[in-house]
């Protein structure tokens, strides 16, 4: 495997997962967005699962893990800026994304502005319990609920083990975390629905209070391209839960990603 220098001081860029090498030959790259109170490291079996036409590259937000004593971001807009910024040279080939939740409206808010300034845009746009970011936030607000409100919330959706309140300092640190997140979703900014020309694929689970199946048609405003939506098993956090299943649809749809009209213009998706 040989590691591709995308930076001027040939390091990868910080928002990436640590000592993540970036193979050549790959047909596509794989930019994964992790969800609020995540980490990018639920996105760490991903390469060993697609296989070697793809390289994963999951984004790990500060604030976690290795990048735990970097501040967290709060504005969204702040955010798009850092990570315009580091993932810009890791774009410069086809590559499609994949943002679970939070990591959704940040995947689609960064395809937007690379779309709306001219730069190349993903191949493939795929989030996963994510509701359309013109809809209201269903997610508890952050600013008004208690550490054990939103603790509790957070397991009622299977994002934290049961018994974590026995161990007061590991479960702080993840409400703490979770509660910056949340509010960085409510800080999304409400931009005109403005459909881009980028095929957009939907993965919405069956038991999913945030994202209910009715509602995942209504990504389709958001395209001008191809538009599906995948129905998973599970809940919110189905690619936990069932991660074959996820990447057995993700890996159907991203060979399909790969390929690019002869005019090199907008991507060609075909219907399964």
């Amino acid at each position: 495997m040989t590691t591709v220098h995308v930076s001027a001081s040939g390091t990868v860029p910080s928002c990436l997962l640590p000592r993540q090498p970036l193979p050549e030959g790959a047909a596509i790259r794989l930019l994964c967005f992790h969800h609020a109170g995540g980490a990018a490291s639920s996105f760490a079996s991903w390469q060993a699962g697609l296989g070697p036409d793809v390289t994963v590259i999951p984004v790990q937000l500060p604030g976690r893990e290795r990048r735990v004593r970097e501040p967290r971001f709060r504005e969204f807009d702040r955010l798009l800026d850092e990570l315009d910024r580091q993932l810009d040279p890791v774009l410069d080939r086809r590559y499609a994304m994949y943002g679970h939740s939070l990591g959704g409206l940040i995947a689609h808010e960064l395809t937007r502005r690379r779309v709306t300034t001219g730069r190349r845009a993903p191949d493939l746009l795929m989030v996963g319990a994510c509701a359309a970011p013109h809809l209201p936030r269903t997610a508890v607000a952050p600013g008004t609920a208690s550490d054990a409100e939103l603790g509790s919330w957070m397991g009622e959706l299977g994002g934290a083990p049961s018994g974590a309140a026995r161990h007061p300092q590991w479960f702080r640190r993840c409400v703490d975390r979770l509660r910056d997140d949340l509010g960085l979703a409510h800080s999304h900014p409400r931009h005109p629905a403005v459909p881009l020309p980028v095929p957009l694929r939907v993965l919405a689970a069956e038991r999913d209070p945030l994202l209910p199946l009715a509602q995942a048609g209504e990504w389709a405003r958001h395209t001008t391209g191809d538009f599906e939506v995948h129905t998973m098993p599970g809940g919110h956090f189905f690619h936990r839960e069932f991660p074959e299943a996820t990447l057995r649809v993700i890996s159907r749809l991203l060979p399909a990603a790969a390929v690019r009209s002869g005019t090199g213009g907008r991507p060609v998706i075909p219907e399964w």
